[in-house]
Parts: C-alpha cells; sequence; structure tokens
C-alpha cells in the first residue's frame, strides 16, 4: 500500500510539474515578466515618439530649403527615403530591447528562477523569441506607417510632390521595414543569451547593425560587395529599399533573405547552445 501511494504521489507530481511548464504557461510567464515594469512602456514609447518626431523633423529641414536646391538634386529627391530616417531611433531601441530580455534576467539573477521553473529551457528561449518578434513586429509597423505618413504630410506642406503608401515602392520600403524590424531584437536577444553582458551584447548588435552602413563609403568595392553585403543590415535594406538606392552593398532580395535566414539560424542556434549547457 505504501509503495502504491509514493508512486500514485510521484505521478500526480510529475502531472503537475508538466503542466506547470507547457509551453502556453511559460509564454505567460515572460508576457508578464516583458508587460509589468513601466521601462517597458517607457522605453518602446518614447522610440516609437522619437522616430516620427525625427522623420517629421528632417522633412521640415528639407521642406524649408527645398526651393533653392539645384533642378538636378530636385529631380533626384527621394521622398519615400526621407521620410523614413526616423528609423535610425526604431532600430537602436528595439535592438536594445532584446538584448535586455535576455541579458537583463542574468543581471538581476532572474535567470536562475526562471529556468528552475521551467526545467525545459528551449520553452524559455521559444517564448522570449515569440514575444520579442510579435512586440517589435507590431511596433514596427505602426512605426513605420506613422513616420511615413508624418513625412509626407510635412513634405506636401511646402508644395513638394510626394509618395503614396498605395504605390508599390512605398508598400515595399514601408511595410518591409516593418516587417524586418525583429531582425536585430532577435539577434540582440540571441547575442544577450551568449554573451550574458548587457554592454556587451548591445555593442555587438549595433555592431551588426551600422558597421556596413559606416563603412560602406571607405573601403575599396569588392570588400563592398564581398564582406559588408554579408552583414544582416546591408541585407535587410536590400530586401526593403534597396530598388531605391544604387549601392554596391546591396544584393538581389532572394540572396539578401538567404543572408538573414543564415543569421537567424547561426546566432540563435549558438544561443541555444548556450542556454542549455551553461549554468544560470
Amino acid at each position: 500500500m505504501a509503495t502504491q501511494t509514493i508512486t500514485t504521489t510521484a505521478a500526480l507530481t510529475s502531472s503537475v510539474e508538466t503542466r506547470s511548464t507547457t509551453f502556453m504557461r511559460t509564454l505567460a510567464s515572460e508576457w508578464v515578466k516583458l508587460t509589468t515594469p513601466r521601462s517597458t512602456y517607457i522605453t518602446l514609447g518614447l522610440g516609437t515618439v522619437l522616430s516620427i518626431a525625427m522623420s517629421a523633423l528632417v522633412c521640415l529641414a528639407v521642406g524649408s530649403t527645398f526651393d533653392s536646391w539645384s533642378v538636378e538634386r530636385q529631380a533626384q529627391f527621394a521622398p519615400i527615403l526621407l521620410s523614413m530616417t526616423g528609423v535610425v531611433v526604431l532600430l537602436i531601441v528595439t535592438s536594445v530591447f532584446g538584448v535586455l530580455v535576455a541579458s537583463g534576467e542574468y543581471a538581476s539573477g532572474m535567470m536562475r528562477l526562471t529556468l528552475t521553473a521551467t526545467p525545459r529551457r528551449t520553452r524559455v528561449l521559444a517564448a522570449k523569441l515569440v514575444l520579442v518578434s510579435g512586440i517589435t513586429l507590431a511596433l514596427g509597423l505602426v512605426t513605420a506607417v506613422a513616420m511615413f505618413w508624418a513625412g509626407q504630410a510635412v513634405l506636401a506642406s511646402y508644395g513638394i510632390t510626394v509618395a503614396d503608401l498605395g504605390d508599390a515602392d512605398a508598400q515595399r520600403f514601408v511595410l518591409g521595414l516593418g516587417a524586418v524590424t525583429p531582425l536585430f531584437p532577435i539577434l540582440g536577444l540571441a547575442l544577450g543569451f551568449i554573451l550574458r553582458s548587457s554592454s556587451g551584447a548591445i555593442t555587438a548588435v549595433l555592431g551588426l547593425l551600422w558597421l556596413s552602413q559606416i563603412f560602406g563609403e571607405l573601403v575599396p568595392s569588392w570588400p563592398q560587395e564581398h564582406v559588408l553585403s554579408l552583414f544582416p543590415q546591408s541585407a535587410a535594406d536590400s530586401l526593403t529599399g534597396g530598388h531605391l538606392v544604387d549601392n554596391p552593398i546591396y544584393t538581389d532580395p532572394p540572396v539578401a533573405a538567404a543572408i538573414l535566414l543564415a543569421w537567424l539560424v547561426a546566432l540563435v542556434g549558438v544561443a541555444y547552445v548556450a542556454l542549455t549547457r551553461r549554468d544560470a
């Protein structure tokens, strides 16, 4: 009888543990951890506002001087690109957000509690990936459309010919930019698991974000075409705005998609190994 009781108790305990660590419960737990702190709303909200404001201010500055431009320069003017300059802020804020979702728990010691409550560490990684992707995708789409509308409205107030979101080029750039917004937050999340250091992971993800742009004009054509074109930012730009600008670091969309997929698989794979094989 005692043996039967012990066996029954162990089975019930195992059943409770299994129910308590299902993926949906892990997802709900991660959602609470992300949405409870006010800093999440402040950071992402401020990033959205600053992105829209930056686009509007740049368009305001250009609109006020547009009449003094030469005819050739006016002919080369790209209202779609100009209205999306605020993406600089959006990408930085969302990338840092992705890093902190992982590295913040290591810094506070919360990761030990998280992995104790959810022994299957792959569920923790998957839940964070889903939430970071979903949140930044929604934020990216809303912010990209708002930047476009704000920028075009400012330019139109100066009598400048503007683009419409119904245009194919505008749709590809604006909606494409919103769709690829989760790329760097995911890379930041992976680097947060790998490096376990907020400063190190932020530096690394911002390097992936900007190095190809910073050095694109400073190196010969061969490194641009065969090295800088392999960076994730170059590939992302190839998918969204590469058709609007002639730049040697941009590649064909299928190649760009393959490059982005390779970066995601590589860094998330390393993050998986780091999370499952190292102590918290």
